[in-house]
């Protein structure tokens, strides 16, 4: 009896390897999604901060103000830029999912096509052993009659 070989052993590991990629780089999209929300909010934390400490203040000077707007010009323009990287870090994350449905379908079908050939392999098996009991049983039931 011949034990179980999946011909297609190599390219089912190649695409389990190829889905983990996948999913190691969606991960890291995701991080990098995180981080910049982080950042975001960060800068809406600290501007707020700025604002409230100012009207802490019991007297606002001319170049207080001055320098809260410059600061809150630079903040508008850090929100802006961190958008557009948030924007596209989603986009790559869509992207991404779509590569990575694709490894799983792949995979899953060579899966399936592996579960069906041991399920052959096994029913074959079973039916060989059959076949060899029933060949020593008649065997035995022959000889027996033979010797009396």
């Amino acid at each position: 009896m011949k034990s179980f070989h999946f011909p297609l052993q190599r390219v089912l590991d190649w695409r389990t390897l190829q889905m983990r990629t996948e999913e190691e780089r969606l991960a890291a999209f995701q991080h990098s999604l995180a981080v910049l929300i982080h950042r975001e909010n960060a800068l809406v934390a600290a501007e707020l901060k700025t604002q409230v400490s100012l009207l802490k203040l019991p007297l606002i000077s001319g170049p207080d103000l001055q320098s809260l707007a410059a600061f809150q010009a630079r903040m508008k323009t850090e929100r802006v830029a961190l958008k557009a990287k948030r924007v596209q870090c989603e986009a790559q994350i869509a992207e991404q999912r779509k590569r990575l449905l694709k490894a799983r379908r792949d995979l899953r079908v060579l899966e399936k096509l592996k579960e069906r050939r041991w399920k052959s392999w096994t029913y074959l098996t079973q039916r060989e052993i059959e076949s060899t009991a029933a060949e020593a049983y008649i065997s035995r039931w022959i000889r027996s009659e033979l010797e009396q």
